[in-house]
């Protein structure tokens, strides 16, 4: 029994976490299992929630919180990417010399461009509201 709680609490990844006994009760000759969570491990545990490791190349004059910012902010670059790389990966091309190529690549960075401009418009015109509907 002791090896089924262990697998148990390993593949539930609660190990650190989960303490238990196992027994046998004296009157009926049944096995018994005791389990708690060990509430010291826990509190450790939260303490260290929304802390960041981060390694960085910035200079040590950064403040971390600016670091943290540029972190969260990859998020941005990243949407734009799979953006680019959208239309190309659904309608593949099949281009005869690397001028065309170039070319395509400027179109779509072209358009790209005028499309994340768009979006900036867009949401410097509704920063006072949280929302795109008029509340009047």
């Amino acid at each position: 029994m002791t090896a089924r709680v262990a697998a148990i609490a390993a593949a539930r990844r609660v190990t650190a976490y989960l303490r238990t006994e196992t027994g046998t009760d004296p009157a009926t000759g049944k096995p018994t299992l005791r389990w708690w969570f060990d509430q010291a491990a826990l509190d450790a545990e939260t303490a260290t929630d929304g802390w960041y490791a981060m390694l960085t190349n910035l200079p040590a004059t950064v403040a971390a919180a600016e670091i943290l910012r540029r972190y969260k902010g990859q998020e941005v670059v990243e949407r734009r990417y799979s953006t680019i790389k959208g239309p190309l990966a659904v309608a593949p091309m099949f281009l005869k010399n690397n001028r065309r190529i170039a070319a395509l690549i400027t179109v779509i960075c072209l358009a790209l461009l005028i499309f994340c401009l768009i979006e900036r418009q867009l949401r410097l015109a509704i920063a006072p509201r949280p929302r795109l509907t008029d509340s009047t």
